[in-house]
């Protein structure tokens, strides 16, 4: 789960930008179609054309998104001012971390003759229970922060959005009622034989809420459950994240017109869980006001993806990733220089390439029956680096700029769709994961941080 975020960016980025736009020529060992009958081959193209454009309306008919950059404003904002004092999550570890300790020497008892911890060898144990890490933490706008007595994890602090101007807004996390034990070795002075068995809750939910006029409104809700996979020798929980599985879901239900805020409602629902083969299986789904935008599956063995995406229950993308760290490092690239002159056509180009080499990937529609295989190509126009997707030309044999091949006005609604589908899948889901990821770290979980 290493570059677990980081991939799924570049896989929503890449198969909504794929679905939305391009084909290319299969070849003769993989397409279905008889390369020779051009006019067949030609009619199957425009027939999903047909299909792109009318799902590229309905989808800038349909999505709102801005709910999405207002979360991901927020969330960026927060993590800002978490790292504006350098020492600030050391100085939260350890705050935390006096918690633990003073709990610790509190509640040291010893282990029952004939239990698992007396097997495992230890003779006294520290229970240690991670919803007694609690705090209220406060921030100004120069990051400078204040700490509060709480049940649960709360971070209090000023963001500035556009439309909205700057209000308070508080993440929240709170603990379940399903908990998992894992046992782990304890270090005390003067004390041998110690573990630290900590009770690990099962379900957190996250919430993000704005203070608007003197109202405070919930703007989204992530509820998110955590199975940990039991050591077989012990009966106790394993923490390794590679055994791991994490399912959840992020909902919003607003009406918010009376606050400046849009009329929403929309579940971004996602599992992930590690098989007993050593592969993953990720899906994930996202609806907007009643319309299934999006569902994506996804069987990673190593750094191998096979992938099946569909787009409103029409257009759908499938195949596989052969190097998906290759890929999201390359399709990084490729966006964070795109329209862009600060690299070189080769040095773009080059990453283009990349992307192509390691992707096998199929565009079809809803009762469509032959798929057209797709690829991507770099230009130069502007005085900057284009990404250019592009169709296989039977009748000239070369791969022609899909913008060529559609009008301006239906080309343009096209990249709408790509920038509205693009944070409406991912971009939240990523950045819950990067802040969620970072309150991750504050915890004290190994006891020798708790300088006892």
């Amino acid at each position: 789960m290493k570059h677990f975020g980081n991939w799924i960016m570049a896989a929503t980025l890449f198969c909504g930008l794929f679905v939305l736009t391009s084909c290319e020529e299969l070849d003769e060992r993989d397409n279905p179609v008889d390369n020779e009958d051009n006019d067949e081959v030609v009619q199957y193209r425009e027939e999903i054309l047909s299909h792109v454009k009318s799902d590229a309306k309905v989808l800038v008919d349909n999505i709102d998104p801005g709910m999405i950059n207002l979360t991901n404003n927020v969330y960026s904002q927060l993590m800002t001012l978490m790292g504006k004092d350098r020492n600030y999550m050391r100085n939260m570890k350890q705050v935390l971390a006096l918690m633990a300790s003073n709990s610790a020497l509190r509640n040291i008892k010893p282990v029952t003759e004939g239990s698992e911890l007396a097997k495992m060898g230890y003779l006294m144990y520290i229970p240690v229970d991670i919803q007694t890490f609690g705090a209220q933490v406060v921030f100004d706008e120069n990051g400078a922060s204040r700490l509060f007595p709480c049940d649960g994890l709360e971070f209090i602090f000023p963001a500035t959005v556009e439309g909205l101007g700057t209000t308070l807004y508080k993440v929240a996390f709170k603990t379940g009622s399903n908990w998992y034990e894992s046992v782990a070795p304890a270090q005390l002075k003067g004390v041998k034989g110690l573990a630290c068995v900590y009770r690990v809750p099962g379900t957190l939910r996250m919430t993000l809420s704005g203070l608007f006029g003197n109202q405070v409104v919930t703007l989204s809700e992530a509820l998110i459950n955590l199975d940990f996979a039991n050591d077989q020798s012990s009966g106790y929980a394993s923490l390794d994240v590679d055994r791991m599985s994490v399912s959840g879901q992020v909902s919003t239900s607003l009406e918010g017109a009376g606050y400046g805020l849009p009329d929403i409602e929309s579940t971004l629902r996602f599992k992930y869980g590690a098989q007993q083969d050593g592969r993953a299986r990720l899906e994930f789904g996202y609806t907007s006001n009643g319309l299934d935008v999006m569902t994506m599956a996804a069987m990673l063995n190593g750094v191998h993806a096979d992938v099946d995406v569909q787009i409103l229950d029409d257009l759908r993308l499938y195949g596989n990733i052969s190097d998906t760290e290759q890929f999201s490092q390359a399709f990084t690239n490729v966006i964070q220089n795109n329209q862009k002159s600060l690299v070189s056509m080769q040095e773009f180009s080059d990453n283009i390439d990349r992307l192509n080499l390691c992707t096998q990937l199929y565009l079809t529609c809803k009762h469509g029956t032959n798929p057209l295989l797709m690829k991507l190509m770099s230009g130069w126009e502007n005085n900057a680096n284009q990404l250019l997707p592009a169709v296989w030309s039977y009748e000239e044999f070369e791969a022609i700029p899909f913008s060529k091949l559609i009008n301006q006005n239906e080309m343009d609604n096209i990249n709408k769709a790509i920038n509205l589908l693009v944070p409406s899948v991912s971009s939240n889901m990523v950045s819950s994961m990067q802040l969620f990821s970072q309150i991750i770290k504050m915890l004290p979980l190994n006891s020798a941080e708790w300088g006892i």
